[in-house]
């Protein structure tokens, strides 16, 4: 039987050293019992919700002033701003994706994180908003200037023979899929929970969990469709995730700097989309371990297992971060040395340390070590410091490129090497403020949705137990499939 009784389960516990203690985490009936209620009453957040709101009111501010300051038609002006949507895309987009592989490949350890990761959904809905004055500084594909010997009739882009609908039909339809399939895997993962919910609800919150999974039973078909359906539509996510990534990165990057082509730079991008992903969700379950009183259901098993996780993606990223540039250092064409002249070694050179530190260096001299990986605050402690080199990161790429002159876009190569653009207090406004939109609107999915996988979690307490073999005790996992 996968089931054991709370006095034998509770003196295998006695038996264990600290170590498992803090590692793995059983909860007992009466817990399991009291988790709907506690998933579906988040508690004090009154002053997150207005810190957000005042900062989101700061960007709308930014926003309006910039627009009737320098409209929409020229793009030169808006690269904080895009800056900051693709910082917020970066971190949220990848988050539902997360939930999805790890339960793909059934690790029990992400039992507790995974309805944290499947909420970011709701922030997609904003990255969608976000990105359409984007697509309308989009600058004509065609040049509409005379040509001359040093510029060509089609700027460099990834729609090379311009197809109908390109860009802007195409890419604003892979950017709404995005929204539409994460919020489905929300939907269909949160309604067993919901309907187990709805006698600890009131109000409207009651109306909507009746309205949402009030058709729900528990059947064994019912359950079956639901793990097909999160199974596919995962699949169809896993798909076009790094495609949209690879439209953001050519688009609104590369595709602005005259003579910028690389094939790495995508595989950074969405490589860094993993990397803050996981960073994000690391953060956001440590705060309901430490201070939301999850600490009965949330282990430090899902900080050291994601830990290393994360210590490879940071690895990888100075990997691809070398491979882009010797590539172009080895090279040594005028267009090379004056992209790396501007991105990396002259002008946006101390952005790019920092962004080297954030990404990298710090995350790495962190995580290296056993026990801190093993700790519940280290991987989260990392994650702060990825977050913020990812920033300094998108700063660099984004702003750069926006920034490197619209009259070279048509021109063979980039002559001429740009200085960085510091922020005036309108793109203060709009980076803290888009900033602020997305955790506004992941703070009120938190209040809709109950904050923790409830089925996952009574399902990962019937599959796991401590045993002890000899004079070692060992986490015993039971495999259904």
């Amino acid at each position: 039987s996968l089931r054991w009784s709370t006095v034998n389960l509770m003196a295998e516990l006695k038996t264990l050293n600290h170590h498992y203690k803090d590692m793995w985490v059983f909860p007992d009936a009466e817990d399991l019992a009291g988790l709907p209620a506690k998933a579906t009453s988040l508690g004090k957040t009154r002053l997150l919700l207005w810190v957000t709101l005042i900062l989101t009111v700061l960007g709308v501010v930014g926003f309006v002033m910039r627009a009737s300051a320098d409209g929409l038609s020229n793009y030169e002006p808006w690269g904080y701003y895009m800056a900051a949507f693709s910082f917020v895309f970066m971190v949220t987009a990848p988050a539902p994706l997360v939930s999805v592989a790890f339960r793909l490949i059934r690790s029990h350890w992400r039992r507790p994180l995974t309805r944290i990761a499947e909420i970011f959904a709701l922030v997609g809905i904003v990255n969608f908003v976000l990105y359409i004055p984007l697509m309308l500084m989009i600058p004509e594909i065609a040049n509409p200037n005379e040509i001359g010997h040093h510029s060509l009739d089609i700027r460099r882009t990834l729609w090379i023979q311009v197809p109908w609908g390109a860009p802007h039909f195409w890419e604003t339809a892979a950017m709404f899929s995005l929204p539409l399939m994460s919020c489905l895997i929300l939907l269909l993962s949160s309604t067993p929970d919901m309907s187990a919910s709805i006698q600890y609800v009131t109000g409207a919150k009651k109306k909507l969990y009746v309205f949402l999974a009030g058709y729900w039973k528990g059947s064994k078909r019912q359950w079956l469709v639901m793990q097909a359906a999160i199974g596919a539509l995962g699949g169809l996510y896993f798909l076009t995730l790094p495609f949209v990534q690879f439209l953001i990165s050519t688009d609104l990057g590369m595709s602005l700097i005259a003579g910028w082509k690389d094939s790495i730079f995508p595989a950074i991008y969405t490589l860094m989309g993993f990397q803050t992903s996981l960073a994000a969700i690391l953060i956001v379950l440590y705060v309901f371990r430490k201070w939301g009183g999850y600490e009965r259901f949330i282990g430090a098993s899902p900080f050291w297992s994601a830990s290393k996780i994360l210590l490879g993606l940071s690895l990888l990223w100075i990997y691809h971060m070398f491979a882009f540039f010797i590539t172009f250092w080895y090279g040594r064409m005028e267009v090379e040395q004056n992209i790396l002249n501007y991105l990396f070694v002259d002008s946006w050179f101390w952005i790019f340390i920092l962004n080297a530190l954030g990404s990298w260096l710090i995350p790495f001299g962190i995580l290296v070590w056993n026990p801190v990986r093993r700790a519940d605050w280290g991987a989260p402690l990392a994650g702060v410091f990825v977050l913020f080199g990812a920033l300094m990161f998108n700063v660099r790429t984004f702003v750069g490129a926006f920034n490197a002159g619209r009259e070279q876009i048509y021109d063979i190569s980039i002559t001429v090497v740009p200085p960085a653009v510091a922020p005036d207090i309108w793109d203060l406004f709009m980076l803290i403020g888009v900033i602020g939109l997305a955790g506004l609107v992941y703070l009120i999915g938190l209040k809709i949705f109950p904050v923790m996988n409830i089925w996952e979690i009574k399902e990962g307490a019937m599959y796991q137990k401590m045993g002890r073999l000899f004079r070692g005790n060992y986490l015993v996992l039971a495999k259904p499939e």
